[in-house]
């Protein structure tokens, strides 16, 4: 027989699995090829709602009605005369801080320029805006503010704060600062809450904004009817001046950003508002900030085993089910997380990274799977039997393969089982140790009346399977031979269920029990066992009840040697006790007889039914019941030693010589 590759373990199979995952979602995660998914996270976190706000905010846009209104040109500096009249209308009204996003570099106009000071110095908090330049030099590299002129930085009690925005490659502002704050120097939002009494951790940070909505929490208003609005209007207010592009599409305007919204809304804003937002952010403790990276390690992590080494042991549709519940469930929490606190997780890389890809690593599992059982159907196929003629379909399968009704040349009838390697998982020990099993027992089949004879045993075919022919069992029904499909065997399952109550009396319970005890004692003086004991594997050849299923027959071991833990659930001996000992094929007999005599499951033993007390047999049962008792008793020493002393006590039941059981 050519040899075949044992199947990976399901343990192995399930590491190599949550391997791929973790491996998926680290690359991700580090490398810039997860970027997308990285910003998409902190996009979608803003699709289902915001925060409310309670600061008092007007901003004051220089928009295209305004340029419209007092004639301005765009790419030009506003007229500041028209400033300084705006400054004096909030210093009227009181309000409580006045940011101005216009850069008032150096001075034009004297007369102007000394009014809007006056106005500037009239104001209860004023911070004014300056820029950011790169420093270029051979042996330097970064930036420097540049600031207003003297006059009005005098004037504005030198708050100043840079006005940057350092939008991703996708145009979309997601951080406060290009550096973590409060950085080398201060931008306008930090200057402005400073000013405004907000509690600022000096130690450097990494935040991110909090957006608010597509239009914001705060009132917009046309610088054109700034100076129309009612006396103290804006009493207390905090007050941004900046200016409005001239249209909302997402170009290459100067002065205008994208924000998350543009991915859904189609509109960029400018850059006035997104600084207004870090204000508010700031206020109100409003920033995001990522886990630390260790925590966002060991969440990847832990998600790659969970999805790559569970989601490939679910069947698909069930795999599919799951992963369809964790990409809702997903999603909602990380917004959760971060509406209820200030931290945010790329998520998407789980959902759309390493969740994908478990579903993939589940899928190819299938398909392997799939191709595997078309395979195991090819070769679980009728086998090629020379002098034989087979009858499909078989009438019983095993764990390990099929029995077919057979029929020689001569036209004797016979069962023939076919044993595949491919029930073994292709794994080459077990199924030789079945083939040699069987050699094992052929000898000795023949040798007792209570043991299943078995005639021949082929060798192994290279297609992965090997048979053995044995004597047929009886017919449930008769007349099976012109219609040989429907032959069925006649066993101690089949004999129950032609019953009433579905149990056999007990003269006949003891009568059984007596040769399935011979045919046990003559096996184990072989130095075999059994293994699986149970009403199935009981046939009756012209009456005579014998032990059948010879697959699991083996080589008897001590109680201290490990052994394959084969059998049937009920009639196996309590764990941590296994199949394959003197003992244990007397606990599962003794099962058997209870089951026979009582009608019930073995997992009811040792309950007896009342219906069995009313009978006319109570008596002969409770003489066996004790007998049942010590067979299956839950510690292998406190059993009967040999099948030999359990058949003694049978005997003396059928005798009626009133022994009890010892």
């Amino acid at each position: 027989m050519t040899g075949q590759a044992a199947r990976p373990k399901p343990l192995f199979i399930s590491a190599l699995g949550a391997a791929l995952a973790v491996l998926c979602g680290l690359v991700l995660w580090w490398t810039p090829l997860g970027d997308a998914w990285t910003n998409a996270s902190y996009d979608n976190l803003f699709r289902f709602g915001s925060h409310a706000i309670t600061n008092q905010v007007t901003l004051i846009l220089m928009d295209n009605a305004a340029f419209d209104q007092f004639h301005q040109t765009r790419g030009q500096p506003w007229d500041r005369a028209l400033h300084a009249q705006l400054l004096n209308r909030l210093a009227d009204d009181g309000c409580a801080l006045v940011v101005l996003d216009s850069f008032f570099r150096e001075r034009r106009d004297p007369a102007q320029d000394e009014a809007l000071a006056a106005a500037m110095r009239r104001q209860r908090h004023l911070v004014l805006m300056a820029e950011q330049s790169q420093v270029t030099h051979p042996e330097l590299a970064g930036a420097q503010p540049v600031l207003p002129d003297n006059l009005f930085l005098a004037a504005a009690k030198t708050n100043w704060g840079v006005a940057w925005l350092d939008p991703d490659l996708d145009s979309i502002v997601r951080r406060q600062w290009p550096f973590p704050s409060p950085g080398p120097y201060p931008s306008l939002p930090w200057t402005a809450a400073r000013l405004l009494g907000a509690k600022l951790s000096a130690a450097p940070q990494e935040r991110w904004l909090r957006y608010y909505g597509p239009a914001g929490r705060w009132t917009r208003l046309s610088y054109r009817y700034a100076l129309a609005q009612p006396k103290n209007f804006f009493r207390d207010q905090i007050v941004f001046v900046g200016l409005q592009p001239k249209t909302s599409l997402p170009d290459g305007e100067a002065d205008k950003f994208s924000t998350p919204y543009t991915r859904w809304t189609g509109e960029a804003g400018g850059g006035v508002e997104i600084l207004l937002t870090e204000l508010l952010n700031l206020l109100n403790h409003d920033s995001l900030q990522r886990p630390p990276g260790w925590l966002e390690l060991l969440l990847l992590t832990t998600g790659g085993i969970f999805l790559g080494g569970g989601l490939g042991r679910l069947r698909l549709k069930f795999a599919l089910a799951v992963a369809g519940g964790l990409f809702l469930f997903l999603p909602l929490f990380a917004v959760f997380i971060s509406y209820h606190t200030s931290y945010w997780f790329p998520w998407l890389i789980i959902t759309g990274g390493q969740l994908p890809c478990a579903l993939l690593w589940a899928a190819a599992l299938r398909s392997r799977r799939a191709d595997e059982a078309a395979k195991t159907q090819v070769m679980e196929t009728l086998p090629a039997t020379p002098g034989y003629e087979l009858f499909h379909p078989p009438f019983a399968e095993g764990a390990y393969g099929k029995v077919w009704l057979a029929r020689t040349k001569a036209g004797k009838w016979v069962a023939l089982k076919a044993v595949y390697l491919s029930k073994f998982d292709n794994n080459p020990g077990p199924y030789e140790r079945e083939f040699n099993g069987i050699q094992k027992y052929l000898p000795l089949s023949g040798q007792h009346p209570g043991l299943l004879h078995v005639d021949f045993v082929s060798k192994k075919n290279q297609a992965g399977y090997f048979y053995y022919v044995m004597e047929l069992g009886d017919s449930l029904e008769p007349g099976w031979e012109s219609a040989p499909a429907t032959y069925r065997p006649r066993d101690l399952v089949s004999e129950r269920a032609q019953l009433r109550q579905r149990r056999l009396p007990v003269k006949e319970c003891v009568s059984i029990g007596i040769t399935l005890c011979e045919a046990l004692e003559f096996l184990h003086q072989q130095g075999m066992t059994h293994r699986d004991i149970k009403p199935q594997n009981i046939i009756f050849v012209n009456g005579q009840p014998k032990l059948a299923d010879l697959g699991l027959i083996t080589d008897l071991r001590p109680e201290d040697q490990e052994r394959t833990l084969v059998g049937t659930p009920g009639y196996m001996p309590p764990s941590p006790e296994r199949p394959g000992t003197v003992a244990a094929d007397i606990y599962a007999l003794g099962m058997v007889l209870y089951v026979l005599c009582t009608g019930r499951a073995p997992a009811l033993f040792p309950e007896v039914a009342t219906t069995l007390v009313n009978t006319a047999e109570p008596a002969e049962f409770f003489i066996l019941n004790p007998v049942i008792l010590k067979a299956c008793q839950p510690l292998p020493a406190d059993r009967y030693d040999s099948a030999a002393q359990l058949r003694l006590d049978l005997e003396a039941i059928q005798n009626n010589a009133g022994h009890s059981a010892r």
